[in-house]
């Protein structure tokens, strides 16, 4: 009977990975409970999350086009977009709420 070797090195970059992935979605969700709780989105800037738009997105073209694509790293950049994308929607929302006052 032979016992699977576990490769330590694997472990750690699949963890690794996991972890980055998740960090950087996560990392928007207090801001966007901020906006929520607060009904304002007078504390965020739009030109950081214009920025963080054009730099997830030229980061998965360039990752994507280069052949260096990793899945963590696509995951990592994909996820930034649509969290970038999303409190970009909540600060638009409570923007137009606060002008409406």
């Amino acid at each position: 009977m032979d016992i699977p070797e576990i490769d330590l090195f694997e472990i750690i970059k699949s963890v690794s990975g996991i972890l980055l992935s998740v960090c950087f979605a996560v990392a928007y969700f207090p801001q966007i409970i901020r906006m929520i709780r607060n009904k304002s989105s007078k504390d965020v800037s739009l030109g950081m999350l214009i920025l963080n738009l054009i730099g997830y997105s030229s980061g998965l073209v360039y990752i994507t086009s280069n052949d260096i694509a990793r899945f963590w790293v696509v995951v990592n950049y994909t996820s930034g977009i649509c969290m970038t994308i999303l409190t970009v929607f909540f600060w638009k929302y409570y923007i137009r709420k606060e002008i409406e006052r």
